[in-house]
């Protein structure tokens, strides 16, 4: 039987969360992430129930500051992405603001409804001094936030600190 691009992206698109939610998955106060590894990245999912930003954090401590820090919004059905190190309290700055490079690549993204999800890859050790090392069975804090608001200056309505490892 063939199929048609719609009938293989779906496939696709069902088989990716599949592997996603077999590897890990965490959902709290309307946000969840989804993540596998796959080879030398990180493949992840979050979602949100807000038509505002959605944020992912990594951090080695249980804080904001020092975390590297990943925001995206929709907007007239175009995704943005920040790649944020935040250096103190209210103080977030672009990574290539500071000398290291945007490691975000965007694999999909969509707004229904009132719920925003965008997946996306970051490389597990990408080199760059403002971004977080992901290591198998290693704790880190997980950071999960969200805003009402698309502008990322807007301060987050929902923000958890989570303890866990990729395993």
């Amino acid at each position: 039987m063939l199929l048609g691009k719609s009938h293989i992206a779906v496939a696709l698109c069902f088989a990716q969360f599949t592997v996603l939610a077999a590897q890990g998955s965490i959902s709290t106060s309307g946000i969840s992430f989804s993540y596998h590894i796959d080879e030398d990245k990180l493949v992840c999912r979050l979602a949100a129930k807000t038509t505002g930003w959605i944020g992912v954090g990594f951090n080695s401590q249980n804080s904001i500051v020092g975390s590297d820090l990943l925001l995206f919004n929709i907007i007239d059905g175009n995704v943005s992405s920040r790649d944020l190190y935040v250096k103190g309290f209210g103080d977030p700055r672009e990574d290539i603001a500071l000398g290291g490079s945007s490691t975000v690549k965007i694999l999909s993204y969509e707004e229904a409804g009132n719920t925003t999800t965008v997946q996306f890859s970051i490389p597990l050790d990408s080199k760059d001094p403002y971004d977080f090392v992901h290591r198998k069975n290693e704790e880190f804090w997980l950071i999960l936030a969200y805003s009402i608001a698309d502008e990322f200056e807007h301060h987050s309505r929902v923000r958890k600190h989570i303890r866990m490892q990729l395993e």
